[in-house]
Formats: C-alpha cells, structure tokens, sequence
C-alpha cells in the first residue's frame, strides 16, 4: 500500500480518538481527584463562532466550484456530442473531465469536512449528514452521466442494426432476374 493509505489512516485514528494528534490519558477513565482540579474548558466567543462559520462557507464554496466546473464539462460534452461526429470524439473527453472535477471536489470535500470538523464546530452528526448529501449529489451525477452514456451506446448499436435491416429488406424485393 501507499504511503497515503497510512496517512489516511492516522487520520481516521486521530478522528476516531476524538483529538487531532493528542492521545487520551493513560490510567482510570473516572478519577474524581483529576475531574475537580483539572480546568473548564474556556467559553466559545462570538468572533471564534464567527470563524467557524465563515470556514464552513468557504469550505462549501470549494465543494460547489469544483461541482459547478464538473457540470459545465458535462454540458459541453453534451452540446459537442450532438454537433457532430467529431464532436462525439471530444464529448467523452469532456464527460471525463465532469468526472474528475466532481470526484475530486467531493473528495476533498469529505476529507477536509472529517479534519477540520472540530474547528468548524461541527457537531459528528453535521458532519455526517453533510458528508451524505455531498456523496448522494456526485453519486446522481454518476447515475445521470451513466444513463446519458448508454443510451448514446444504444442509440448507435440501433442506428446500425436498423441500416442492416432496411438493407436485407430490400435484396429480399429483389428478383435474381
């Protein structure tokens, strides 16, 4: 395996664990002793609610611009299917460029939402259920970019039986006189 496998690893590990790169203490869990002495943790202000917010947007815009380029390649690969034939050639470029841009937006976008939760002040939940709706929209654009592509397949498998048959068709009219 890659050495990014192991780095995702460990991030899943320290997310697991609650904490960004801190292990949690050795010893008993509850300790009465060390409850009482140890500190509370300080009160959220409104500028640190304030910044949590303004990433979580900026965080969303990244996820939309990269989905908004992935369809924009998809619709010009559409329009350029449909011109001519020389434009189908160029169509799947463009459908594959749709792909790459929503499978890496969506990508990053779930990576950086699981690193960056606790500093967007997001609660595990917020984070699952954003998690979900970005994997659902890039898995429709997967289903509707499918759909498109077989039924440009069957469109041409159709196109070439219905020649072959108008053709048997007419040398069965045909006398051998």
């Amino acid at each position: 395996m890659g050495w990014w496998v192991r780095a995702v690893g460990r991030a899943a590990g320290r997310f697991l664990r609650g904490a960004a790169g801190r292990r949690p203490p050795r010893g008993p869990r509850c300790s009465s002793s060390r409850a009482s002495s140890s500190p509370p943790p300080p009160p959220v202000s409104e500028l640190d609610k304030a910044d949590a917010w303004l990433l979580r947007k900026a965080h969303e815009t990244g996820f939309l611009s990269w989905f908004r380029n992935g369809l924009l390649a998809t619709g010009v690969g559409v329009i350029s299917y449909v011109q001519s034939d020389m434009g189908r050639e160029a169509a799947y470029g463009f459908f594959i460029l749709g792909g790459i841009c929503v499978s890496y937006g969506s990508a990053s976008y779930l990576v950086s939402l699981f690193l960056l939760r606790r500093t967007m002040m997001l609660a595990f939940s917020t984070a699952l259920l954003n998690s979900m709706v970005v994997t659902t929209v890039a898995l429709f654009w997967l289903c509707a970019i499918s759909l498109y592509i077989g039924r440009l397949e069957v469109e041409i498998i159709q196109e070439d039986s219905s020649d072959e048959c108008q053709d048997t068709k007419k040398d069965e009219g045909k006398s051998d006189e």
